[in-house]
């Protein structure tokens, strides 16, 4: 049992490092803390959240909790209001908390109670809900938010044997016995049965977590760099099961999690990179993509766009302006001469000619004498101002713009110099 902790303690790499213990007072956090009192070499904070749920029981447990925790330090914070789905929400609330503490440098680490028994419990709920190859890893046994989960080699069943043996107390949470709750059931109707089926099925998918981890990680090792702007032709070349989990990983980039995302949100993302060009937009829970020809930019919704800074020197022909010079964003209809054309075409023409996604026309820089287009971000200075061989006064025009979100500041210099 102990050695099968310090195992994971050794790949973890946590050695003097302080180590958070998130101890609710039932029998897998009583053996976490039990255990890594014997086995860890750096400081033990005790962490426990009390979600009130269970009014007197709620506060006996933290007060059981403190009294395990002996000398060590225990920081203990309430749960907060349950929305929605009360596992969720009492999930979501303890790594908020657990996220907090390690921000505020109370801990380097947290370990949580999360045994074998736990894992394939997940496994399987993850089948009845409808999973892919990721979710079949189940909760990982290291987090890049700073959790760290020591037992996932050790059951459920051995650890009450060995705190029983030992004459160790726990608290047993009434919650756990609730048949409102899916994972009560797969624990106390689904697992027995299958025992039945195989009496080593619990192993089976422990060892199947841990094959589509280590099978997820060189995937993940082959995916393109992340970024909110993919080339589609890139994606296109993907194989198939390498670009959905190329999704997945863009997702994750740009939303922060996964969450909420089926089978049928990477299906539409799937249909925007696989269609004829063209443009379009896909709306998936948290975040939403965009294709603008031969790319696809995905953004959280109500996120500012990054902004757009640019220092602009211009020499133009003084006589030919019609007014004084100003910035501003483009508008359509627009219309602006580049050079070597004889006339003036559309900006929005250039736009597309030039192939520049929508989402980078929005607070496009022009500067305009007050009647025509003097000078357009990327295309230069139109054609009639250009300074040549008959011009008299030269006007040097300096700018520093700046925008967002369609909108767009600048502040400037000029100077007329005389053609002698």
């Amino acid at each position: 049992m102990l050695e099968a902790v310090r195992a994971a303690l050794e790949r973890f790499h946590l050695s003097g490092s302080t180590l958070g213990v998130a101890v609710s007072g039932g029998a897998d956090s009583v053996f976490l803390l039990h255990a890594l009192r014997a086995l860890h070499d750096g400081p033990l904070v005790v962490l426990h959240v009390n979600h009130g749920l269970r009014g007197a029981d709620s506060d006996a447990d933290e007060a059981f909790v403190r009294r395990l925790a002996g000398d060590l330090p225990v920081y203990v914070a309430e749960g907060g209001a349950v929305v929605g789905n009360l596992e969720q929400s009492c999930r979501q609330a303890r790594l908020r908390l657990f996220a907090q503490w390690r921000a505020e440098g109370l801990v380097d680490w947290i370990a949580t109670g999360h045994t074998a028994s736990d894992q394939a419990e997940t496994v399987l709920l993850r089948l009845l809900r409808g999973t892919g190859p990721t979710g079949l890893r189940g909760v990982l046994p290291r987090t890049r938010s700073g959790l760290v989960r020591p037992l996932l080699g050790v059951s459920r069943e051995a650890i009450r044997e060995y705190l029983a043996a030992r004459s160790l107390p726990w608290r047993d949470d009434a919650s756990n016995d609730d048949p409102r709750f899916l994972r009560n059931r797969v624990r106390k109707e689904l697992v027995p049965l299958l025992r039945e089926l195989s009496p080593a099925v619990e192993g089976h998918l422990v060892r199947l977590a841990a094959i589509a981890e280590l099978e997820e990680r060189f995937w993940k090792e082959q995916l393109p760099p992340a970024g909110p702007v993919r080339d589609v032709n890139s994606l296109r070349r993907l194989h198939p099961a390498l670009r959905q989990r190329a999704f997945q990983d863009w997702i994750a980039s740009v939303k922060g999690d996964r969450n909420r995302i089926e089978t049928q949100h990477l299906r539409q993302l799937e249909q925007l990179v696989m269609q004829a060009e063209g443009e379009g937009t896909v709306t998936l829970p948290g975040v939403s993509a965009t294709r603008s020809f031969g790319a696809i930019r995905m953004v959280r919704p109500g996120v500012p766009d990054s902004r757009y800074t640019e220092d602009v020197v211009l020499e133009l022909d003084e006589e030919k302006l019609q007014g004084e010079l100003h910035v501003r964003v483009w508008q359509p209809g627009d219309r602006f001469r580049p050079a070597g054309r004889r006339e003036p075409i559309l900006l929005k023409k250039l736009f597309q000619i030039a192939r520049i996604p929508s989402w980078e026309r929005k607070n496009w820089p022009i500067i305009t004498d007050g009647v025509n287009i003097v000078w357009a971000n990327r295309f230069g200075v139109d054609q009639r101002f250009v300074v040549n061989s008959d011009t008299r006064n030269i006007l040097r025009f300096a700018a520093q713009i700046s925008g967002l979100d369609e909108s767009i500041s600048s502040s400037s210099t000029s100077c007329i110099l005389r053609k002698q």
